[in-house]
């Protein structure tokens, strides 16, 4: 009788327990993506004033590890609400290999470019690369967008006299 009434208490409660975990799960996913605090004065004044003189570009974004951090994180973007995220597992596959990458992406009607990136001594900045969207209206190919996109780099690169830098006031 024991056994019948603990069977038919588990299939009663089983339900609620895993309506219950997604929930907790959803959580903890949303709790393990908060955007790190991040304050580059540099590089967002950098990412401002660059936005403003290139219509030729949608959107960019410069990544690093910033100091007392262990993730590379954008840093600085003309989306603010991303400042802080961490940097895509396929983004550091590509800077991993070390030179820019072009991929066109249709459904957009974009290049979305990766570029690596220094500052002005060619000094490194702790994972430094920078992003950007080139729309297909103002470059036809891969080869045109990253010549867009090298030339973004570096006029930003130019105004970074050092790593530090990007993060002082």
């Amino acid at each position: 009788m024991f056994r019948l009434i603990s069977k038919y208490v588990f299939a009663c409660l089983l339900p609620f327990f895993f309506a219950a975990s997604p929930a907790h799960g959803q959580k903890a996913a949303t709790a393990a993506t908060a955007n790190l605090h991040v304050d580059a004065p540099l590089a967002q004044s950098l990412v401002d004033k660059t936005m403003a003189q290139h219509s030729d570009i949608g959107k960019l974004g410069i990544h690093a590890v910033p100091p007392a951090a262990t993730d590379n994180v954008i840093i600085a973007c003309n989306i603010r609400s991303k400042n802080g995220k961490k940097s895509s597992a396929a983004d550091l596959e590509k800077l991993a290999a070390g030179k820019p990458v072009a991929d066109r992406v249709e459904k957009e009607q974009i290049f979305d470019l990766m570029l690596p990136m220094t500052d002005a001594h060619g000094g490194d900045l702790d994972g430094g690369f920078v992003v950007m969207e080139v729309p297909f209206s103002k470059a036809s190919s891969e080869q045109e967008a990253l010549a867009i996109g090298v030339k973004v780099r570096d006029e930003l690169q130019a105004q970074i006299p050092n790593k530090a830098a990007l993060y002082q006031r």
